[in-house]
């Protein structure tokens, strides 16, 4: 009987401590309201990450500078471009053909004060491989050299603007413009 009368002289001492072993505590409203606003905070922090990382960075960039058609025109702050008979729907329709390659094309026209006037577009001759397109200059009468780029890669390339700058020594009014979806551009002067 010494066993059981130490046994139940045990469970009376258990019960008895009004503290219990910090681990067994159970945790106080400020604590949780840390844990929770810790884990918050975190998750946000992973989330701007995500969001400040390549590729998603150049495409909230490129979203933000480029604009969309609207109605055979392509409206600028400084200037417009507008789009004589189905040019729209012929570009898009090579932008949705070539989604394996960039495509370019060289549009013609004229440029009156504000706005760019574009009549014809001819495809230059390409060359390509299984990692890089080029493709034959346009000719000096071009008014907006137009390029593609993947889907929702709006941005220029430094390869990009050092064409245009080469570019503007032949025509000063010359634009390019990259198209990276089927309704939307990105205009550099």
């Amino acid at each position: 009987m010494d066993i059981l009368d130490d046994l139940q002289e045990l469970a009376r001492e258990v019960g008895s401590k009004d503290t219990l072993h910090p681990a067994d505590q159970k945790p106080s409203r400020l604590r949780k309201a840390a844990i929770i606003t810790g884990g918050i905070i975190l998750a946000l922090l992973i989330v701007s990450l995500i969001a400040v990382s390549y590729p998603i960075s150049d495409i909230i960039k490129g979203q933000l500078e480029s604009v969309p058609w609207q109605e055979n025109k392509i409206i600028l702050e400084n200037f417009s471009i507008f789009f004589e008979g189905e040019m729209q729907k012929q570009l898009s329709d090579i932008y949705l053909r070539e989604q394996k390659a960039e495509f370019s094309a060289c549009l013609i026209g004229e440029k009156q004060e504000e706005r760019y006037l574009i009549s014809s577009l001819y495809l230059p001759k390409q060359t390509a491989t299984f990692n890089h397109v080029s493709f034959e200059p346009c000719r000096e009468d071009t008014l907006i050299m137009l390029h593609s780029h993947p889907y929702k890669s709006c941005l220029a390339s430094e390869t990009d603007l050092e064409t245009l700058k080469k570019s503007k020594e032949f025509n000063q009014d010359m634009l390019m413009v990259i198209m990276c979806e089927p309704d939307r551009f990105s205009v550099y002067e």
